[in-house]
């Protein structure tokens, strides 16, 4: 009978995560629907885990400016996607550069700066490379 006094919270606790990681993937996938028509978007991949924590950020590109961009950042399950306003009007040349942009975290300029990357990429290939209402260029992953 004393397993159970383990087995119950060990069980409870992980419905809970997987509760937790269903409702920031929507919120992360929600985000992504809303910038998807403002151009053609990437998503980038920052910084590390333990050590001030992982930025995801997602960047919507049309006519080589950003159009939307948000970000995920934090350590857990509660961590939300929050708008990026420093960079919605920015050269996507500006964004892939080396250059610091006020209003971002270190872990959020690493991943603005590869997802700008990989949109000057897609761009660069020419038209059907990508397209604003199509899938996204390409999604950082960890």
């Amino acid at each position: 009978m004393s397993w159970w006094l383990l087995l119950v919270p060990v069980v409870l606790g992980t419905v809970v995560q997987l509760w937790l990681t269903a409702k920031q993937t929507t919120a992360w996938a929600q985000e992504l629907r809303r910038i998807r028509p403002l151009g053609a978007t990437a998503v980038g991949s920052g910084g590390r885990r333990y050590r001030g924590g992982k930025a995801f950020v997602a960047l919507a590109v049309a006519d080589k400016r950003v159009t939307g961009a948000f970000s995920l950042r934090g350590f857990t399950t509660f961590a939300r996607p929050a708008p990026l306003p420093a960079l919605v009007g920015v050269r996507l040349a500006v964004v892939a550069g080396d250059r610091p942009l006020e209003g971002l975290t270190n872990s959020e300029r690493i991943a603005a700066r590869e997802a700008a990357g990989m949109l000057r990429t897609a761009l660069a290939d020419g038209p059907g490379a990508t397209s604003p209402a199509g899938p996204p260029v390409s999604a950082g992953t960890t």
